[in-house]
């Protein structure tokens, strides 16, 4: 996956660049599915604030989670960089008379009224951006956030492998022009650890955002997509408004064997899906 840092290039190849062959269902493949990873591990997280009266979701893409939000709402707006995106999309569910799609600039909810969001929604795509997009984003969900609104947001948690992540990349480029070497490192997990995530952002960053916005963060589970290392790159952060019926102190939980999940949805799902795949899969 290409580095995708800021705003302008996350356009440039997600709105452009970037193929969109399977529409976003490529990267449910170690589940076996978007539908198994949706309620083998993402309900799961999120069943409490479902359904809801009004959703939003930040950086839809082609729809790979708008298709289970727009049934659990009245009312769902998804915001996204990529006009081809917002477009694909309300094509896509032309027929969802309660859901709209709308073209932002990868920071700012302005189409969002305030005060108007029971459950704000975002998963595998604003871990590529940098801390100032999700301070941003943060900012708006203060806003439009009703008073017992909530957001799951999907972020980057590189930050806390500032170290190793700068020296991986230098490793990176020096070895960029020798295929074999570059390979090889990749391989054994010395650089291409980072999944191109974004590195200034991280689970203590997005508490200090909430901080500075005004809002609460009750909840990050940080996760790790690789078996072998087990960095906890990425985080799942709970964000409320003071007060609200979720407000509590952060609950943090370090899940590095998160991806693990995968493979048993996996196996499982040829049991208990009809369309299911033939080859047999055991769970590792």
């Amino acid at each position: 996956m290409a580095l995708v840092p800021s705003v302008e290039s996350n356009l440039e190849y997600w709105g452009t660049a970037y193929s969109w062959s399977e529409q976003g269902d490529e990267w449910s493949a170690p589940w076996g599915g978007t539908e198994t990873l949706w309620y083998a591990t993402l309900l799961p997280r999120i069943r409490h604030f479902l359904p809801a009266e009004s959703i939003l979701e930040i950086a839809p893409g082609y729809g790979r989670w708008s298709q289970f939000l727009i049934d659990a709402s009245d009312r769902y707006v998804g915001v996204d960089i990529a006009e081809s995106c917002i477009r694909f999309c309300s094509e896509r569910f032309a027929d969802r008379k309660h859901a709209s799609f709308v073209v932002n600039d990868g920071r700012s909810l302005d189409s969002v009224p305030d005060a108007s969001v029971d459950f704000a929604f975002s998963f595998d795509s604003l871990v590529h951006v940098e801390v100032d997009v999700m301070a941003s984003y943060v900012r708006e969900l203060g806003r439009t956030l009703t008073p017992d609104g909530i957001a799951f947001l999907h972020h980057s948690n590189l930050g806390e492998y500032a170290g190793p992540a700068k020296r991986a990349a230098t490793i990176g480029r020096l070895t960029g022009k020798v295929p074999v070497a570059g390979r090889g490192l990749r391989k054994v997990r010395v650089t291409g650890w980072d999944n191109s995530r974004a590195p200034s952002m991280s689970a203590a960053a997005l508490v200090g955002l909430c901080d500075e916005a005004g809002v609460r963060c009750v909840g990050q589970e940080l996760i790790s997509w690789d078996k072998r290392s087990r960095r906890t790159i990425d985080c799942l952060s709970l964000v409320t408004r003071p007060g609200s019926r979720w407000d509590r102190p952060n609950v943090v939980v370090r899940n590095p064997r998160f991806v693990d999940e995968a493979a048993s949805a996996r196996a499982l799902g040829q049991v208990f899906t009809s369309l299911a795949p033939t080859v047999p899969v055991e769970a590792s």
